[in-house]
């Protein structure tokens, strides 16, 4: 067991220092233009945009998504907002209705329930607009953001750029799970970055994607049986030598779950639709033909479910089986533990030292102070600060929260091997 445990370390420890130092080298290559780089907000044109909105028992939030779009600073005779009621069981269809009543650039579809792909399909076949986005009912956009990503459009000038993403920050994080979430989405941001430079982006996250119509069109719209469409448009763009690219600050917020039970149940879908993914572009992986995407990122995507495997089973070896022994000890003894505590020896050992094994030890904290680096800059390029909500919310996001998503990624393979189907 120790042989197999370290085995799967040391390939642990080699490719999360080849992947960490790639992405730290990449993103000091291009910080010089990170600093420099900035989102105009006069693009060359202002093309019809639509904005499809699926929504189902969103009744709570969908009042504060469609004002959301409602502000955006952009003409609104070249504005065409659809909004596409999934068979909603609440109150969802009345508040849209009465909402949109006086909005002549508002519209509302509805149909019985069919899942978010399907529904986007429906309103796909009616836009009218150059570009199309998606906003989930639950997110809010910037007002600014559909100038700077169409000015990006307008930028870049290239008929083969197909989606680009926000910058996705969780909003007004109330309890410590949002403000762990906060953190991490500050971090994603970043990476999703650097990823775009590299032409690398494998997901079009569903606040507020804008995509060419055409191209979308052309490549037969959303995968309808997939629970993560916005990662499955992205694989098919990249499949199909199109481009991904973010805009760095065109800000999009997202209600994040404030419970386990919604946030086991989102990533569980993220990570089973993730390893569904990789399954049906299985070819890409590791495929000159697709460049950095395939050679880097689609062998990082697999390389991750190994991580997890890897993660939870040094934990449960190194730290929750010596766990159950002591309990079982503590147990025996009746938790009588003052003779124990009499018997502790803290002299220093020079022998003990010196037989510690230090390779370990540096690569785990060689790959510590990258992780926080990248988190230091995380903060930076959101502008934001670390300490926003306190302190209390980083112990946590270091200490155990990757080992609970790589827990949790764990379940989700084994749902996938159990062939278990889920819906959005």
């Amino acid at each position: 067991m120790n042989l197999l445990v370290n085995i799967m370390l040391w390939i642990a420890y080699i490719t999360s220092l080849y992947f960490s130092i790639f992405l730290l080298l990449v993103y000091f290559d291009k910080k010089k233009k990170f600093k420099t780089e900035h989102s105009s907000l006069h693009p060359a044109a202002e093309p019809l945009v639509s904005v499809l909105v699926p929504a189902y028992n969103e009744e709570m939030t969908i009042l504060k998504t469609l004002a959301s779009l409602h502000e955006l600073d952009y003409p609104k005779t070249k504005l065409e907002v659809i909004v596409i009621d999934d068979g909603s069981k609440d109150n969802t269809k009345k508040i849209v209705q009465k909402y949109i009543k006086d909005k002549p650039c508002f519209r509302l579809i509805s149909h019985p329930n069919m899942g978010k792909a399907a529904s986007m399909n429906q309103a796909l076949a009616l836009v009218k607009g150059e570009f199309f986005a998606c906003l989930d009912a639950d997110s809010f956009v910037h007002p600014l953001t559909l100038k700077k990503m169409l000015s990006l459009y307008c930028q870049k000038n290239d008929p083969q750029l197909a989606i680009i993403t926000p910058a996705m920050k969780v909003y007004q994080p109330k309890n410590i799970l949002q403000k762990i979430q906060w953190l991490e989405y500050l971090v994603i941001i970043l990476i999703a970055r650097v990823s775009s430079h590299l032409d690398s982006l494998y997901v079009a996250p569903g606040p507020f994607s804008l995509y060419r119509t055409e191209i979308i069109l052309r490549l037969g719209g959303f995968d309808e049986e997939s629970i993560v469409e916005d990662q499955e448009i992205a694989y098919n763009v990249q499949k199909n030598n199109y481009r991904v690219t973010q805009c760095f600050d065109g800000y999009v917020y997202t209600v994040a779950p404030r419970q386990f039970k919604p946030f086991y149940r989102q990533r569980r879908r993220w990570y089973l639709g993730s390893i569904i993914c990789l399954k049906k572009y299985k070819q890409m992986i590791a495929n000159r033909k697709y460049g950095d995407f395939g050679l880097m990122q689609m062998t990082k995507n697999v390389l991750g479910y190994f991580f997890a495997i890897t993660g939870i089973t040094i934990a449960i070896y190194l730290l929750f089986l010596p766990f159950l022994e002591k309990l079982k000890n503590l147990l025996i003894i009746k938790f009588n533990i003052l003779p124990y505590l009499t018997s502790l020896d803290f002299k220093f050992n020079l022998i003990d030292l010196l037989l510690a094994d230090f390779k370990k030890g540096f690569i785990v904290l060689f790959l510590f102070v990258i992780g926080a680096m990248f988190f230091y800059y995380a903060h930076r390029n959101a502008n934001e600060k670390m300490t926003k909500f306190g302190w209390l919310p980083l112990l946590p996001y270091f200490v155990f929260y990757y080992l609970l998503k790589g827990s949790i990624l764990l379940l989700s393979l084994v749902h996938f091997a159990r062939n278990k189907k889920l819906k959005w």
